[in-house]
């Protein structure tokens, strides 16, 4: 029975994959109009508030991708994916929705920044706690991507063996797991800590 139970998690898990592959995918495709649109008083590009923009698109990204569900809840849009199997994959339970990724005037990026992004159990890990910390402040402060947050991530919470974390990710191959998002998201802007996209 117990080797039924594992080969079923190790399925779903490796469908959870592929669905953040997917995630991954549509994010690529945001709707980035607000890097040509959002000027300051001076016509140039207002940086605080494309920033803004940026880390609420990411952390929809972020929230969607941590099996912990530790990371705080950024608001999102989400609209039926249709197509001619939409009433089938709803009868299995695997849902329809597609994220719409457009920022909201819902986000509230103090709120966010000063959350608890991580489980209560990590602190029992106090090195690892503390470079979590350390890897959120660099994310903050633009000198690190998002992706470069994420793996970090990963990495920890693999290490710490946050449960969790290990339920979830039990039979995914972690390293073709981040090649396949790196893969993915390689052309995404990065905005760095001056307010350049590179």
């Amino acid at each position: 029975m117990r080797f039924i139970q594992s080969y079923f998690q190790k399925r779903t898990n490796n469908i959870i994959a592929s669905q953040d592959y997917e995630l991954a995918e549509q994010f690529m495709n945001a709707d980035l109009e607000f890097v040509d649109e959002d000027k300051d008083e001076n016509g140039e590009p207002d940086g605080l508030l494309i920033g803004k923009k940026f880390l609420q698109l990411e952390g929809i990204f972020l929230y969607l991708t941590d099996r912990t569900l530790a990371h705080p809840i950024v608001p999102f849009a989400h609209e039926d994916r249709g197509g001619k199997f939409a009433n089938i994959v709803k009868e299995f339970g695997l849902g329809n929705r597609k994220i719409i990724w457009k920022p909201s005037d819902l986000f509230d990026v103090n709120a966010y920044v000063d959350a608890n992004w991580f489980p209560a159990s990590l602190e029992m890990h106090r090195r690892e706690y503390n470079e979590m910390l350390d890897a959120k402040g660099l994310y903050m402060e633009r000198r690190i991507s998002f992706l470069e947050y994420f793996f970090k991530r990963l990495d920890i919470y693999h290490i710490c063996e946050m449960p969790t974390f290990l339920k979830y990710y039990e039979g995914v191959d972690l390293e073709k797991y981040k090649n396949k998002i790196r893969k993915i998201t390689a052309d995404f802007p990065h905005l760095n800590e001056k307010g350049n996209l590179i």
